[in-house]
Formats: structure tokens, sequence, C-alpha cells
């Protein structure tokens, strides 16, 4: 009896020694804030904060240390120990390991001096001459740097110190390295004008890497994961560990959405896995209430995901209608365009067909350039680079424009058109940005014509001293309430069927809401379907007192004539672009100079001194037109200088004043605002 009760006890031992087998995993000790040694020599980290949660839930026995990286792979490879940690997974797995699921993304980013720069993005990388990026040596994404700027130049480091440091350097456009260990070092040193961009480059995975007898800490490690990610376990080592590190991120919280829906089964599989070992019968127990809520958990999610599906599939169906009424709203006038060039090629016609026709390809050219704008300016809203130029508007003035333009249309359609202004209390200037005001405006009024064939659009507004107020009200078709909350998101007409007649592109309300939120007002709807409907926009007066301090009463000059000759330099390197320009300059040119690249602009500029006037395009070979107007301007400050260019963003009209320019205006070039446009630069004589 003796015996047997010997043999019993001696397979009790074994069977629990058997179920808490020892384990080592091994971590670099310089990989912040992943895994390093802190102050006191303590391993720390991300990483190790993850594999000890793991070991609290499973009360496994595993040993972590640290060391240098040689010497844990080495480890590894001899079988010394039984896995390592913090690894970042290779292209093709070695199948000698297992490697187990990703426990954090990396990336890489670009990193700025927000001392030196206000914006800072991949166009503005692309767009410098031989910028100077600081950068790991021997990193082979020097080649996705040289794609997008090849000029760049490049200087390499071999620390973390000496490369947030290099950052402080005037000459230095930015950096380029792991993005949340360089906003650990910056923060170490104390650099909190370190900013990153938000465009991440080479995500790749890190998690552990164990020998490939270990099968039983491998499935340790893959059920871990997935418990401390659906209990928030994971959530909160993240937010203690990196978040700081990684602001403009919220990737792991979309990731957290997605992985619980799986959870709920990884979470079953666990209990029938822990329910076969009876030693593991307690904490069954003590995890059961757990998972009933977090199954509870799933159910509402998968609602809420199959509610997602839904409007995802709405929205291809959107985009699908877009895509295909963009295609109609570019190749319709492209066919007017050159449809009509074509007969007037080929076939004499009447003076009066031959203005017809004329008249047809105008109208069909602004159609698209408003397609193309349109498009442009969604572009420029998503990518975040619009921001608003603040300056002092009068309000009455934009609207007597808006009025005078837009009301032939509205009579050639049998509209009643009907601008007025009531309760306004305004004793002070109004400042906001005044392309945007007008753009919103713009964009609804049309919206209003286009989908209203009888009755009228009434225009009513009130300026006060903080704000305007405007109401855009139609007899249209109206909008139905199911369409009201999406009619501002991008491609969404009120009928955007094949068959509404209703040209456009969709995204005229789109930028609407853009620039009003950009502005920081709001704009709401009113309709009913069949009756019309009404845009209520509220825009804030963005005045400030330094700005009231500042106001100065512009200088009156006399008017004088623009009706004489002059000597004029056109910088231009497109051909067509010139030939256009000369023609339309041909009443008032005394003498033609022509410069195909900035540099020719300047030397022609500094050696004929009679030059009245330069036409300056921007996009220029050898000097661009920034440039060769800064040289001009060194020494002669009294030539006017008109920039041209394709390019219509407002920061490009506020560096062309900034290099001297004296005015700008937009391609194409219209004939009439070109020359109201030098007739008011001639007689000002100031910058705009």
């Amino acid at each position: 009896m003796r015996s047997f009760s010997f043999v019993l006890l001696l397979l009790i031992i074994l069977t629990t020694d058997k179920l808490h087998a020892q384990y080592e995993i091994m971590f670099s000790n310089n990989y912040p804030p992943y895994n390093y040694l802190n102050d006191k020599g303590e391993l720390v980290g991300f990483n190790v904060d993850i594999l000890n949660a793991i070991k609290d839930i499973y009360k496994t026995d595993i040993q972590i240390t640290s060391g240098e990286w040689n010497v844990i792979n080495d480890a590894l490879n001899s079988n010394k120990i039984d896995a390592i940690g913090g690894i970042h997974f290779p292209g093709s797995f070695d199948p000698n390991f297992i490697y187990t699921r990703s426990a954090i993304n990396t990336s890489h980013c670009f990193l700025y001096n927000s001392k030196f720069h206000n914006k800072f993005s991949l166009e503005y990388i692309r767009t410098l001459k031989e910028p100077l990026i600081v950068m790991w040596e021997h990193d082979v994404l020097i080649h996705y740097i040289k794609s997008i700027n090849p000029s760049a130049k490049f200087l390499f480091i071999t620390n973390y110190t000496d490369f947030i440091n290099a950052i402080d350097r005037e000459d230095v456009s930015g950096l380029f390295g792991q993005r949340i260990c360089s906003m650990y070092y910056a923060e170490k040193l104390n650099k909190d004008y370190v900013e990153p961009l938000d465009h991440r480059i080479l995500e790749r995975s890190m998690g552990f890497k164990v020998s490939k007898e270990d099968t039983a800490l491998a499935a340790i490690l893959n059920n871990g994961l997935e418990v401390i990610l659906a209990n928030g376990e994971y959530q909160k080592i993240f937010d203690n560990s990196l978040a700081e590190y990684d602001k403009n991120s919220n990737n792991w919280r979309i990731y957290f959405k997605y992985i619980v829906l799986i959870s709920g089964l990884i979470l079953l599989v666990i209990i029938l896995l822990v329910v076969v070992n009876r030693v593991l019968q307690n904490r069954v127990r003590s995890k059961t209430e757990d998972l009933r809520k977090q199954l509870a958990l799933n159910s509402q999610i998968m609602e809420e995901l199959e509610e997602q599906k839904n409007k995802a599939e709405e929205s291809d169906k959107i985009k699908t209608a877009f895509l295909a009424n963009m295609s109609h709203e570019i190749r319709t006038p492209m066919n007017g365009i050159l449809g009509f060039a074509e007969l007037l090629k080929n076939t004499d016609y009447s003076s009066e067909k031959h203005a017809k026709f004329i008249s047809i390809i105008q109208q069909s050219g602004h159609r698209m350039l408003d397609t193309i704008n349109n498009i442009i300016e969604v572009s420029k809203l998503e990518s975040g680079i619009e921001k608003p130029i603040i300056k002092e508007v009068t309000i009455k003035n934009i609207l007597n424009e808006l009025y005078n333009f837009f009301h032939p249309e509205a009579a050639l359609k049998g509209l009643s058109f009907v601008f007025k202004e009531t309760d306004s209390t305004i004793y002070q200037p109004f400042y906001t940005d005044e392309y945007k005001l007008n753009s919103i405006l713009t964009n609804l009024i049309k919206n209003a014509l286009k989908f209203t064939k009888k009755g009228g659009i009434e225009v009513s507004y009130a300026l006060h001293n903080n704000y305007a107020e405007f109401w855009i009200k139609d007899t249209g078709i109206g909008i139905s309430q199911d369409k009201q909350a999406t009619i501002f998101e991008q491609f969404v007409q009120a009928d955007f069927s094949h068959t509404s007649g209703f040209e456009g592109s969709g995204l005229g309300l789109s930028i609407c809401k853009g620039y009003v939120h950009l502005l920081k007002g709001h704009i709401t709807l009113e309709s009913e379907p069949n009756e019309g409907s009404t845009f209520y926009v509220r825009i804030p007066n963005n005045i400030n007192s330094q700005q009231l301090l500042n106001k100065t009463t512009q200088k009156v000059i006399p008017e004088q004539s623009i009706l004489e000759k002059y000597n004029i330099l056109i910088a231009e390197d497109d051909e067509i672009s010139f030939v256009y320009l000369e023609s339309v300059l041909e009443d008032i040119i005394a003498n033609l100079y022509r410069a195909k690249d900035g540099l020719t602009a300047v030397e022609l500029a500094k050696r004929t001194k009679v030059i009245d006037l330069i036409f300056m395009d921007i996009k220029m070979p050898q000097l661009n037109g920034f440039e060769a107007t800064e040289e001009i301007r060194k020494f002669n400050k009294d030539v006017i200088i008109i920039a041209q260019s394709a390019f219509t963003q407002e920061n490009y009209k506020q560096r062309a004043k900034d290099a001297g320019c004296n005015a700008f205006i937009s391609k194409p070039v219209n004939k009439q605002k070109l020359l109201a446009l030098i007739s008011k630069v001639i007689k000002e004589k100031v910058n705009f």
C-alpha cells in the first residue's frame, strides 16, 4: 500500500512539473520605448508589459532576460532560450521557427522642426530644391525619398541622439526614421517642437519568434495576445507606453474594433482547452462571466459592422455613379470643344454660325473648367492643405458681384432672382476668407439655379458685428428627407440618376460644407420635395483688436489710362500660352520681349531698362517665377510684375506677393479680366 502511494505521489509531481514548464524569453536591451533598460537597470517597455500581462493570465513561469541583438539571436539559434520578443517579422518566415501573431505595427515617417516650418507635407518636400534629409546609415528607404524628390541630399547618422539633435540645423529640411522611437528620443531630449508627419511608410509587424519545439509557448503567446486585446488590457498598455509618442495615430483603436469581432470565438477555444486541463478549472470559473459579457458585446459589434457594411455598399454605389457622371462631365464639354473646332477647321460657315460655334466652345470650356476646379478643391480639402486666409472683406460687394453674375442666367430661365438685406447691425470691419466665402455662396446659388425650373431664388442676408448670416431659398425640386443627411457628402446630388437631366459633379455642396467648417461656421438645410429648399449659412467675423489697430486707409491714386503702348516682357516657357498672351496684349504692345526660363527673364530685365511690364509664369526652368521676381526686385523696384500660373491655391498668390509681384492672375487667362487687371495695377502702382 505504501509502495502504491509513493508511485501515485511521484506521478502527481511529474504531471505538475510538466504543466509548469520553465520558459526563457529574451528582449533587446536598447530599443526604447518597446524594450530597454531604465535608469535602475530594469528591463521595461511596451513588449515587456505585454509579456507580463500574458504571464498573469496563465500563471506561467516565464523567465524574462535581455541582451544585445547578436547575443539573443545566437541564444535562440543554439536552443539556449525558447523565444525572442520585440522582433520585426521578415518578409518570408524562417521554417525553423514559429512566429506569433503581431503584437504591434511599427512604421517610418518624416519629422520636422515646427519652429522652422509652419506647413510640412510630402508635397512640400517634393517642391524643395535639394532638400537635406537626415536618416539612418544604410537605410534602404533612401530610394523612397529619392522617388519623392530626386534632388534630395542626405545626412547619415548612427544613433538616435545625433538623429534628433540634427533637427535644430537650419539647413536640415527634415528627418526620416522610425516614428515612435524618434518621438521617444525627442521627448527625452526636451525637443517638444519635433513634429511627425502622419504619412506612414514601411509598416512592419513586431511580435515573438519562438523555437520550433516550443509549440505550447507559441500557443500561450498567441492566445494571450487575443485575450488582452479583448479585455482591454492591451489598450491600457499601449496608452501607458506608446500613445504619447504616436499622437496622430488611431490605428490600434481601429484594429481593436475589428479584433473584438472574432475574440468571442477565440475565447471559446481557450475555454475548451482550459476545461480539458483540470489544473486550470478554477481559472475557467473566474473568466466565465467575462466571456458572457464579451459575447453580448460581440453581438452589438456585429450589428454595428452590418450597419457599416450597408453604408459602405451604398457609398460604393454613389461613387460608381459619380465616376460615370465625371466621365459624362468631362467628355460632354470635350465633345463640344473638339467637335465644333473640327467643324470650324474643315468647313466654311456664315459669320453668324461661326460666332455661335465659338460661343459653344467657350461654354464647353467653362463647364469643363468648373468640373476640374471642383475636383481640385475637394482634393485640397481632403488632404488638409487648404487653410483660410483671413483679411478684411466687403460682403455687400461680394453679393453685388454675385447678383450681377447670376441674374442674366436666372432671367434666361424665366426665374425671379432677388437679393435682400434683413436686420443688419454692423459697425466694424468684417474679416474672413473672401475666396472661400465667395465659393460657398457661388456653389449654393449655382445649386439653386440648377434644380429650379420655375418660380425663383431669393438670397437673404444679415450682417452683424460678430457674424454674417445668409439664406439661399429656391422653389426647385427639393430634397427628400432620406437624402438630406447625405446631401453634403461627396458625389451626392438630390437626383443622381442617369435620367435626371441635371449636369454637375455632385461636389459643390461638399465643398460648401468643407469651406464653412474651415471658417468655423455652420451650414444647415430645410427642404420639402417639389416645394424647394433653404440653405442657411452662418460665418463668424474673425476680427481681432490688433487688426482694428493696424487698419489703414488705402491711398487713392489718380486714375490713369492704359490706352497706350508699353514695353512688355513675357516670361513663359509654354509656346501656346505665349502665343495666346501675345495675341491678347497686341493692342498695348510697343516692344515685346520673350524669355523661356526664369534666368533669361532676369537677364533681359537687367539688360533692357525700358521694360514697363513683366508677365511672369510661375513654373519655369532654371529659375521659377518666384525666384526670378526676387532677383529682379534686387535691381528694379518699379517695374510692374504680374504673376500668371495654373496653380490657383491662395498660398501661391501669397508667395507671389511676398516675392514682389504686383498682381496674380490664374490660367486660363481671360482677356477682359487681364486688361482690367493691368489697368487696375497701373492706376494704383501699389502691391496688391
